[in-house]
């Protein structure tokens, strides 16, 4: 068990922010889906989604470099992003699937007490309370 296992600890905190349990080959997280609706004067005209993964077991850059290679597409998602904690990646890594036509995915490393990419700022302070509350 990692340090950071803890993190699935907070189950309500993750349950309250719209996350659920994830696991896959070996790596385990919480993930969420999140609707987004364009509108016009006659209503809805488009739906797509997104997926955050914040993921607290994981191997690093041997799973880094899995995501990037073997991850797929979903329908109707535009974006993909995984905040894997503890891991010492810098910056993010960034693909597209069909020239974006089939969506993103991004990478993003994450080590509590030094600077985080700023499009994960939503996805850093869930992190930074539950390791918090584990020191108190």
């Amino acid at each position: 068990m990692s340090h950071y296992d803890k993190l699935g600890e907070h189950g309500e905190m993750w349950t309250y922010l719209g996350f659920e349990p994830w696991e896959h080959r070996g790596m385990a997280g919480v993930a969420r889906k999140i609707t987004m609706t364009k509108t016009s004067l006659l209503g809805p005209v488009a739906r797509y989604y997104a997926w955050d993964y914040v993921v607290w077991r994981h191997g690093g850059d041997a799973d880094v470099d899995y995501l990037m290679r073997e991850w797929k597409p979903m329908p109707d998602v535009i974006m993909q992003r995984f905040l894997l904690v503890g891991s010492s990646l810098r910056g993010r890594r960034a693909r597209s699937f069909l020239l974006g036509f089939r969506g993103f995915l991004e990478v993003y490393g994450y080590l509590p007490g030094v600077q985080f990419h700023k499009k994960v700022a939503d996805l850093v302070p869930p992190v930074e309370l539950a390791l918090k509350e584990e020191r108190a």
